[in-house]
C-alpha cells in the first residue's frame, strides 16, 4: 500500500486505528507498562510537532476547529506544556476583531 496524499486524512485515521488495536498486546506488568508507554510518546511527539510547527512566526496559526481539535488531544494524551497558551495568544493577535 503506497501512501496516497489525496486521502491522507483517512490513511493516518486507519493507521491510528490500526495502531490503537495493537496496543493491547503490550502485557502487563512493568515490561508491558513501558512499552505502552512508549507507544505513548510516540503519539504525544507527533502531537508536539505539530504544536512547534503552528507556533512558528511564519505560520498562520490553527483555525478555531483545529485549535479545538489540538485541544482535545492535549486532553485525550494528558498533555502538559504551554502550547494551547500560546496558540490562543496567537489567533487573538492574528486574527482581526
Amino acid at each position: 500500500m503506497s501512501f496516497d496524499w489525496k486521502n491522507r486524512e483517512s490513511h493516518w485515521a486507519e493507521l491510528r486505528t490500526r495502531l490503537g488495536a495493537l496496543r493491547p498486546i503490550f502485557p502487563s506488568g512493568p515490561r508491558g507498562e513501558t512499552c505502552r508507554a512508549l507507544f505513548d510518546d510516540f503519539l504525544g511527539l507527533a502531537l508536539d510537532v505539530l504544536c512547534d510547527f503552528l507556533l512558528d512566526p511564519n505560520v498562520p496559526p490553527p483555525s478555531g476547529t483545529e485549535f479545538n481539535e489540538i485541544a482535545l488531544l492535549h486532553s485525550l494524551l494528558g498533555a502538559q506544556n504551554d502550547c494551547l497558551l500560546k496558540l490562543r495568544d496567537k489567533r487573538q493577535h492574528f486574527l482581526p476583531d
